[in-house]
């Protein structure tokens, strides 16, 4: 077996372990290998995205968005995306919405798995698209439901955008509007993306309690919407899909 890969591999999975995050001295003193070799590997594994520095300190490690994805495989050899889109078709065939499955990455959400109704307004957003996270209904089911820590790093880093007369334009109103989303336990967004659409999110968690996914259902915005009764239903899949994942919240 190759050395360097086999090295990679260990210390990638070293990282999977550590959800604090790890520093380089940390790989070192684990493995006893040289820190020139420990610093190639891990910038090579970083600028892959398989890992990333952590949100509140960036000396320590912990995994990326591509090893995210990697490990999306699980239980009986089903995708945990194609699992959400399951759940999701009827619904969105229901209310004629566009569903989507997304992750965070910084300050970003991409679109992971995407289901368009056939009756459906508007298909937006292709496949490894990115929003701001501040602006959609999914990036803000995440946010609210993050460690509060991390939560702050990465509201400290959100560069506010007037996209519509509707969008969220400071960290104070942003603040508020995830304690809401919290409190109720799905999001909302309201023409604040784009001024003809809304979207309703909901968070999946895994077994350790930390949201991996978002859920939502997007189209034309339309004010008689009765978005309770869509959540309501997103949940469900949802909750679903998290205890599949091990979550016993």
């Amino acid at each position: 077996m190759n050395n360097t890969i086999f090295r990679s591999m260990q210390i990638l999975e070293y990282i999977s372990e550590k959800k604090e995050g790890v520093t380089l001295q940390d790989i070192v003193n684990e493995f006893g290998y040289p820190k020139s070799s420990v610093f190639v590997i891990v910038q090579s594994l970083h600028e892959l995205n398989y890992v990333r520095t952590m949100p509140y300190n960036e000396k320590k490690y912990c995994l990326g968005v591509k090893a995210f994805s990697l490990g999306m495989k699980y239980y009986n050899g089903l995708d945990v995306v194609d699992q959400c889109l399951a759940g999701l078709k009827p619904i969105a065939d229901k209310y004629d919405k566009t569903a989507f499955v997304s992750i965070l990455d910084g300050t970003d959400l991409v679109f992971m798995g995407k289901y368009v109704a056939p009756k459906a307004v508007l298909a937006t957003c292709a496949l490894g698209a990115r929003k701001d996270v501040y602006a959609t209904a999914s990036g803000k089911a995440i946010l609210a439901f993050l460690p509060e820590k991390e939560r702050q790093v990465i509201l400290d880093k959100i560069e506010f955008k007037h996209l519509t007369e509707h969008t969220i334009n400071d960290k104070e109103k942003l603040i508020k509007e995830l304690d809401i989303t919290r409190q109720r336990g799905y999001a909302i967004e309201m023409q604040e993306d784009r001024s003809i659409s809304s979207c309703c999110g909901v968070p999946v968690f895994d077994y350790t309690g930390k949201v991996v996914v978002a859920l939502s259902l997007s189209d034309v915005y339309n004010e008689k919407m009765d978005n309770e009764a869509m959540a309501n239903e997103l949940q469900l899949i949802a909750n679903n899909v998290s205890k599949s994942l091990g979550y016993r919240g």
